[in-house]
């Protein structure tokens, strides 16, 4: 059944990061990622509130899209956090909550890097080497035309079924929440909403590709900070009010549709 988890503060949690080697039932090594010496409890921590560009967050999720599974028992559901603007502003939540990510990130690589032999089955590799075959959890994000560094984002995902505990699967589904936290029935998050997520670490992946590691980064709740629909709309581009014409005029709404009427002459 879905685990209670106590969502607290990344910040706190982080000098306290554990990792264990383990092995599971075919004898592949597994990481396991704690947080707490006394009483190790899961990596659970509230997000800043930051844009999100490609949630999936109800209904099956990414089931039936052109990146999505064909069977529905895979579907998952998505949600992006961005370091895109708000309101025309820098969002400055989201470079702390980057760098604390980079953190936990840093302690894996150090981890892998010290006991490469038995998770990645190579030896005397370097510390950057073995970086190489990270797959971070604060990504860039590419402009796909010019090549040019336009920003960055995280990625999680959370399955749509999940084990009963019974052998058997249930649908789960993802709370969305107003910014107060109030469930909204039959509530969706949107392409450019502003939003703030409850965030575990799933599972410690290796094996990717080959030898590629790497956290897999999930989530339970969302809140809509603030939609899309009701941030500020620009009223102005000041750096047009510098220039002067002699033919400016006040822009007119009846004017501004080109008549298509056709024209006839005898």
């Amino acid at each position: 059944m879905m685990t209670k988890r106590n969502y607290g503060q990344l910040a706190s949690q982080v000098p306290e990061l554990i990792f264990a080697l383990g092995t599971d039932r075919q004898g592949k090594p597994t990481i396991t990622m704690m947080t707490g010496a006394s009483s190790p409890v899961d990596v659970a921590f509230l997000s800043p509130a930051c844009v999100t560009n490609w949630p999936r967050c109800t209904g099956d999720g990414n089931f039936g899209t052109m990146w999505g599974p064909a069977d529905i028992q895979k579907a998952k559901f998505s949600l992006d956090l961005t370091d895109a603007a708000i309101n025309g502003e820098e969002n400055p939540h989201f470079a702390p909550f980057a760098a604390l990510l980079e953190q936990v990130d840093d302690k894996l690589l150090d981890f892998v890097h010290n006991n490469q032999l038995k998770v990645l089955g190579r030896k005397n590799l370097a510390r950057e080497e073995v970086k190489m075959l990270q797959i971070r959890t604060v990504r860039p994000k590419y402009d796909k035309g010019s090549g040019v560094l336009v920003g960055h984002s995280v990625q999680m995902s959370t399955g749509k079924y999940a084990w009963d505990g019974m052998g058997g699967k249930f649908a789960r589904t993802i709370n969305v929440c107003d910014h107060t936290g109030a469930v909204v029935p039959g509530g969706n998050v949107a392409p450019g909403d502003v939003v703030a997520a409850t965030c575990y670490a799933n599972q410690v992946y290796t094996g990717v590709g080959g030898d590629k590691f790497g956290i897999h980064w999930s989530f339970e709740d969302v809140s809509v900070v603030c939609q899309r629909s009701k941030l500020e709309v620009r009223t102005s581009v000041p750096i047009f009010a510098t220039a002067t014409y002699d033919f400016a005029s006040t822009y007119d709404d009846s004017t501004s549709v080109m008549d298509t009427t056709p024209q006839f002459s005898d």
